[in-house]
């Protein structure tokens, strides 16, 4: 019986762990600082990606056997291993909190507004839980076929929304400083790339074709890149930046304006399920890095796990009960708290690596 993970499976978890943070928060945040230049922020934000893209790379090339908990203690020692483990197992039970709270509240906003959000998402926790209790090689066939679907909608909507285009919004193009652009050029890499190291939860040996693996990553970040270039050209081109900037969920505005032959309408509930692909699958990899860290641990789950995930939903229903706060907390302060650690982390990593290796 094969038990190794399709290459294809594993580097499509990249794609939709790029995705989360930008439903509402990332994308408005950028579009209110860069306007028009915004596709020039994706562009440099891009371009920057493949710097920590490489960082990741060779972290995930260390030790192939080893998954991301046991090199860290390899590489800094049982204790103080042990103790960037908890940090990090902290950092994503943020990250998972965050992801159950965006996908009630979208939800809530776009589709049941009268349902409690204890309900939305107890619904939505339970293929979660069964696709993390269903093991990794599952976790990544779902996440390949959904993300057939996905890009399928990706043609729909594309598709659907050319002729709305007005090329005159896209002018002028250099509104704001270049410091400014550089900033959300940062701010675009960190909400794209930072999730991703939840794929270092899963050894490297464990994947298939390990030789044609970087080229598969590198084609999804290559193809998430372009799909947010053209979400923020499509955004602007056709509402304008003033228009665009008063949306809480813009690329959920935009979708709305399709309508094919002028007769099948209402399209946007079937098209922006690819966003909430992206959040389950986000959730999916929280939780398998919560439940892997307990099993490193040899801890009991059934004492940690189930309770942990109840505490989490709570935490996640009763955290916000203010959009624009919310929002402000996100914007100024989430992206710090949970980037920075993870970023410094890895860079740390790469050099304690080539150190021990050069010794």
């Amino acid at each position: 019986m094969n038990t190794k993970i399709s290459n294809k499976g594993f580097a499509s978890l990249l794609y939709f762990l790029s995705q989360s943070m930008f439903l509402g928060v990332g994308i408005t945040q950028i579009l209110n600082s860069s306007e028009q230049s915004s596709p020039l922020s994706i562009i440099l934000g891009f371009l920057i990606g493949f710097l920590i893209l490489y960082f990741f790379i060779k972290l995930f090339n260390y030790e192939k056997d080893l998954d991301l908990f046991k090199k860290i203690e390899k590489l800094f020692g049982k204790t103080f291993g042990n103790i960037l483990n908890i940090i990090l197992v902290l950092l994503f039970i943020l990250y998972f909190i965050y992801t159950l709270w965006s996908i009630q509240l979208y939800i809530q906003n776009k589709y049941l507004d009268k349902t409690p959000s204890i309900i939305i998402l107890l619904l939505f926790l339970m293929p979660v839980i069964y696709s993390v209790n269903s093991g990794v090689k599952t976790i990544c066939k779902v996440s390949l076929i959904i993300f057939f679907i996905a890009i399928i909608e990706i043609l729909l909507s594309i598709f659907g929304l050319t002729s709305f285009i007005e090329i005159d919004n896209l002018k002028p193009f250099f509104t704001i400083p270049f410091s400014t652009i550089l900033k959300n050029s940062l701010y675009f890499i960190s909400y794209f790339l930072t999730p991703i190291i939840l794929m270092l939860t899963i050894p490297k040996n464990q994947i298939e074709n390990q030789n044609k693996l970087n080229k598969r990553i590198i084609g999804f970040y290559i193809f998430g890149c372009i799909n947010f270039l053209l979400l923020f050209t499509f955004i602007i081109s056709i509402f304008g930046i003033e228009l665009a900037k008063l949306f809480y969920y813009p690329e959920f505005t935009l979708i709305k304006r399709i309508n094919y032959f002028d007769f099948i309408q209402h399209v946007e509930n079937i098209l922006s399920t690819q966003w909430l692909f992206s959040l389950f699958i986000s959730s999916v990899m929280s939780l398998f890095f919560i439940k892997s860290y307990l099993n490193h641990k040899n801890i009991d789950r059934k004492k940690i796990y189930y309770p942990l995930i109840i505490i989490i939903l709570i935490i996640s229903t009763m955290l916000f009960k203010n959009t624009t706060i919310a929002y402000d907390i996100v914007k100024n302060y989430f992206v710090f708290i949970y980037t920075i650690p993870i970023f410094l982390l890895i860079i740390i990593s790469l050099i304690v690596v080539k150190r021990n290796r050069i010794s």
